[in-house]
């Protein structure tokens, strides 16, 4: 009998370590969204919570026009974010992975992680101090570059995106970085010995074996950009409504189904850019 247990206990061991991770992840997210499901169905009327079964949340958020633009508002401020974190974190990755010096690549990817060691509100507020219409921004492109006025940089979409880049730019970097790391270097060395030169390399060679990490890496920034609330908050000068905004609004109003129907709308738009990052991931990889 002593054989047959030892491979019972062999395949129930992972189970027993993963145990307490399951045990937090139920207490403290499959449990929230029950209550989240339990209050999204709840009457809110006349500033009142009543226990009392109703679908007309659901039927507002879905037909409402002000709810569509505030999804659209939150896609567009995801959508911008990662485009430009993509744009700028892919040539910084590739840069950080050429260079040959090792204090200079510790000091730079510091320099990339810098901006998650510093306070979200604390990073907010310098940016606005920098996007001010008379801060050293405007003072450089009126001084130096000529325009003619300042550019409203702040309290608008434009400096939540330029706040919300620079917060996510290392969730970009590090995964391109990454699978860069793990390139086989005769790969390259193969493809200049037939002729390619140094953008046909990059073209043939590196950027596909590179797409898993930029694929990823997006991910990362959409989801995280998605769920922004201080950013959008302090740099949007409430002309910026996202999803977090609104769900955080509904609930000082004591709003618990609308906050409730906000927060499950904006979980089902997360979970739809994984399972479609996934899978381009699952399509890159062929």
């Amino acid at each position: 009998m002593q054989p047959a247990r030892a491979p019972f206990r062999r395949s129930s061991a992972p189970w027993f370590l993963l145990l307490p991770a399951f045990l937090v992840m139920a207490y403290a997210f499959v449990l929230p969204m029950l209550v989240f499901f339990r209050y999204s169905v709840y009457t809110y009327e006349r500033g009142k919570l009543i226990d009392e079964f109703s679908l007309d949340t659901y039927r507002e958020f879905l037909t409402d026009p002000y709810f569509h633009t505030i999804i659209f508002d939150t896609l567009k401020v995801a959508s911008i974010t990662t485009l430009c974190s993509v744009l700028v974190g892919y040539p910084l990755a590739y840069a950080l992975w050429r260079v040959k010096s090792a204090a200079a690549k510790r000091w730079l990817g510091l320099i990339i992680f810098s901006p998650i060691l510093v306070s979200v509100v604390v990073r907010s507020y310098g940016w606005t101090v920098l996007l001010a219409d008379q801060g050293p921004i405007n003072w450089f492109l009126q001084m130096v570059l000529g325009f003619p006025e300042p550019i409203r940089l702040v309290f608008n979409l434009t400096g939540v995106v330029i706040s919300l880049t620079h917060v996510f730019l290392p969730f970009v970097v590090f995964p391109i970085y990454s699978t860069m790391t793990r390139l086989d270097p005769t790969l390259r060395e193969a493809a200049m010995d037939l002729g390619a030169g140094w953008w046909t390399t990059f073209r043939r060679v590196t950027f596909p074996l590179t797409l898993p990490g930029l694929l990823a890496g997006a991910q990362i920034c959409f989801t995280l950009s998605l769920g922004a609330f201080v950013t959008p908050s302090l740099l949007g000068g409430g002309r910026v409504i996202v999803l977090p905004l609104q769900v955080f609004t509904a609930t000082s109003d004591i709003n618990w189904p609308l906050a409730a129907v906000g927060g499950i709308a904006l979980l089902i738009l997360a979970m739809l850019t994984v399972i479609l990052s996934n899978r381009l991931l699952r399509f890159s990889e062929v």
